[in-house]
């Protein structure tokens, strides 16, 4: 994953992207307005102050037309791997029930 500079970086080029795409200006008050966040949020965001969550990251990259890959700088390459990363990984092992008897 990106550093939150880059992130922050790569979230203000995908705005611009859509501004360019869209023909009209989609400022960080139109971003915060279409994921639900405060003007100042995106500006913190920008500026790589944090890391947001997830499901803000999938808003963001659905709002300005790019994928999560551009954002996070990480490559998904199926389903499972997406899976994973957006729910903490595969099981490391079971533990059977004669094992908690012990």
């Amino acid at each position: 994953m990106y550093s939150t500079k880059e992130l922050g970086i790569r979230v203000r080029e995908a705005r611009r992207q859509r501004s360019k795409k869209s023909g009209e200006d989609f400022s960080q008050r139109k971003l915060a307005y279409k994921i639900g966040e405060t003007t100042k949020w995106v500006r913190r965001l920008e500026s790589g102050e944090f890391y947001p969550d997830w499901d803000a990251l999938n808003f963001i990259a659905d709002v300005c037309g790019v994928d999560i890959e551009y954002l996070t700088g990480e490559s998904f390459e199926d389903e499972i791997e997406y899976e994973e990363a957006t729910q903490g990984g595969r099981v490391a092992g079971r533990i059977s029930e004669d094992q908690l008897r012990v």
